[in-house]
Formats: C-alpha cells, sequence, structure tokens
C-alpha cells in the first residue's frame, strides 16, 4: 500500500512540477499571452487535476469514465509536449537575450520567436494526435543473416494496446495492411492488449484472418501481465495465435523461438527462460528470438542471430526519447549488439496512455531476412 501511495504521489507531483514549469518559463513570457494568464492559469490547474485523476486510475485499475480517461490521457501527452517546447523555448531566450538589438528590433524578434514556438508547439501535438490514430506505416528493412539458406520475410507488430482507444477496427486495418505484404511469418511481439480477457470480448478475432506461409507467433509484453495474463493468453489461443512462451519452432530453415516478458520476474509467474526457449534448436539454422524488452539482452548469456522486440514506442512523445533510453539498450530499428548478434525493435503500431506520438512514428516492420 506505501508503495501505491508514494508511486502516486511522485506522479502527482511530477505532473504538477512539469506543468508549473510550462506556465512559469513559457506561457507566461510570450507577450501576447499575458491578457488571458488569468485563464491560463485556470486551465493549467485544470489539466493538472485532471492528469492525477488519470494517474491514479491507471496505477491502481480504478476505473474511470472514459471521456475522463481519455482526456487524462490526451493532456498527459500535452504537458510532456509542452514541457519540452518550454526547455527549448527557456534555453533559447537566453541565449537570444544576450544579443544587442534595439527597443523595437528586439520587440518585433521576441514577437516572431513567441509566435514560432507557439505554431511549432501545435502543429507538432496536433500532428502527434494524426500520428497515433491513423494505421501505422509499413516499414521494409533488409537484414542479412549468417546462414540462411533462403530469403525470408517476418511481419512484426508490437505494442498494439487493444483497449479503450484501439479496438477491433484498428486491429482488423492491421491485419489488412500485414496481409498485404505477403509474410512468410508473422510476429506479435508484446502488449498486445491493455484490457482482460473477460472485458476484450472479441476484440482479437481479426487475428483470424492473418495469412502468411509459416503462421503467427506471440509472445506477451508486460502489459498482458497488469491484465491477468492468462485470461489474455487464452482469448490469443482461441484465435489460433501460437504462443512462443519459452518455447521455439523450426520454420523456414530457422530456429524461431520466444520468451515471455522480464515483467515475469517480479511477478514471479511466467518468467522468461531461455535455455528452455532454446533447448533442441536446429544448431544448424540462424536463430531468431522474440522477446517483449530490448532489455532481455541483458539476461541472456548467449546469443542468437536476431532479436526482434518492441516495448519502446520509439519514445512516441519526444523529448520521452532520453528517458526511455535511461531503462532500454535500444531505442528503435536495426543494432548490431556484437559480431553475432543483431537487435531489431520496433516502434509500435498502437500507442500507451496519450494518443499522441511526436518524432516516434508507428509501424508495421517487415523485416526480409536474407543469407549471407
Amino acid at each position: 500500500m506505501l508503495r501505491w501511495v508514494f508511486v502516486i504521489s511522485v506522479a502527482f507531483i511530477a505532473s504538477v512540477l512539469l506543468n508549473f514549469y510550462s506556465y512559469k518559463r513559457f506561457l507566461r513570457k510570450i507577450s501576447f499571452l499575458q491578457p488571458y494568464l488569468k485563464y491560463i492559469r485556470v486551465f493549467i490547474v485544470f489539466v493538472g487535476i485532471l492528469e492525477a485523476t488519470y494517474i491514479f486510475s491507471v496505477l491502481i485499475n480504478f476505473s474511470l469514465h472514459i471521456h475522463l480517461y481519455l482526456a487524462g490521457a490526451f493532456l498527459l501527452g500535452f504537458s510532456w509536449f509542452l514541457f519540452g517546447v518550454s526547455v527549448a523555448y527557456d534555453v533559447l531566450r537566453i541565449v537570444f537575450k544576450r544579443t544587442k538589438f534595439n527597443s523595437n528590433r528586439r520587440k518585433f524578434l521576441k514577437f516572431v520567436f513567441d509566435t514560432a514556438f507557439l505554431v511549432v508547439f501545435v502543429g507538432f501535438l496536433l500532428q502527434g494526435v494524426f500520428s497515433a490514430i491513423k494505421p501505422p506505416r509499413i516499414k521494409h528493412n533488409q537484414i542479412r543473416i549468417s546462414g540462411l539458406k533462403s530469403p525470408l520475410r517476418i511481419a512484426v507488430v508490437s505494442d498494439i494496446h487493444i483497449g479503450d482507444f484501439l479496438q477491433k477496427e484498428f486491429l482488423a486495418q492491421l491485419v489488412y495492411q500485414i496481409n498485404s505484404t505477403k509474410p512468410d511469418i508473422v510476429a506479435i511481439v508484446g502488449d498486445l492488449a491493455d484490457m482482460s480477457g473477460d472485458e476484450m470480448g472479441d476484440f482479437l478475432e481479426p487475428l483470424k484472418d492473418l495469412k502468411s506461409t509459416y503462421g503467427t507467433y506471440y509472445v506477451p509484453g508486460n502489459h498482458e501481465y497488469y491484465h491477468g495474463i492468462d485470461g489474455i493468453l487464452s482469448k490469443v489461443n482461441d484465435v489460433g495465435v501460437k504462443i512462443l512462451g519459452n518455447k521455439n519452432v523450426n520454420i523456414g530453415g530457422l530456429n524461431l523461438a520466444g520468451v515471455y516478458d522480464v515483467v515475469g520476474l517480479k511477478f514471479n509467474y511466467l518468467k522468461p527462460d531461455l535455455d528452455v526457449a532454446l533447448s533442441g534448436i536446429n544448431e544448424n539454422e540462424p536463430t531468431i528470438l522474440l522477446t517483449h524488452q530490448p532489455k532481455f539482452i541483458r539476461y541472456m548469456h548467449k546469443d542468437v542471430d536476431l532479436v526482434i522486440c518492441g516495448h519502446t514506442h520509439g519514445g512516441q512523445i519526444f523529448p520521452f526519447h532520453f528517458l526511455v533510453l535511461l531503462d532500454q539498450p535500444y531505442l528503435y530499428g536495426l543494432n548490431k549488439h556484437n559480431d553475432k548478434m543483431q537487435v531489431y525493435v520496433s516502434s509500435g503500431a498502437g500507442f500507451w496512455g496519450p494518443p499522441v506520438r511526436i518524432l516516434a512514428p508507428s509501424e508495421i516492420a517487415i523485416l526480409d531476412l536474407v543469407g549471407e
């Protein structure tokens, strides 16, 4: 109980401080907003209260009215990006303040400077909302795999987060996009759902329509544990998707293995086990490992040829990218981990929390594997 009080308190204080800084160092400094500061202060307080309510509902799984939930989630993204813009504004304002200009020119430049920052903030925020809710782009990547005898196409989708925002229709669109690429394998690498198996009803039904040469394979992410992993795994199994929890299959000239998410170590349930996942593999063929979080590589005592993961959302909202890298070794894309192993991190197809993606577009990753 004390842990939850601490976490909620920290989250609330952080929200208040972010909004206070943005008001004090950005909004209050914009000359043409001066007449409206009283209303802006009321709005900032309202934003802080709604964000705190949203954070509280998420952390303790408290049921919040859908409109309040959606508004709180959006405003959290609003505040985080506003904070990033405010920091940039603050730094540049201090730099330019040292430049000598006459009074009239300084006022004109200040007006241009203020206007530019507001336009950037509003423009990027609106583009971020559009980027979050639109169907993800299809991103093609060619990856060389030593020992692969024939080319193989893997469609990777992660972090769909089926829940209050994104539901059955969004998933059906993803299935249509994936099928259009004619993959050999479809890999779903975690955070498929943000609700319990009972709550989601038939939301996963579109997965039955996925078409590929060797089938669809799935490993859970941390969010499945938060919402009752057994119920979600049952739903996944019902739609014909093969669960690679500490298992492997030999298909298409390679070993495809998967592990449960590292959060299973904290839950002490369905923990990732690389040894079990790789037991019985064909040592003469390359091995691909599906795992939700990039940081699982810190637990790996043996290499594979390619690790495929998600979780980071590519940062989702700039400048959150930098905080993600404090927890994860890689943020996005193809990374060479060592002489043998490569790591591909998908930016994800959906979003979590704020329905906003800024400088972190969603994707369906098409990995065209070729031998070398």
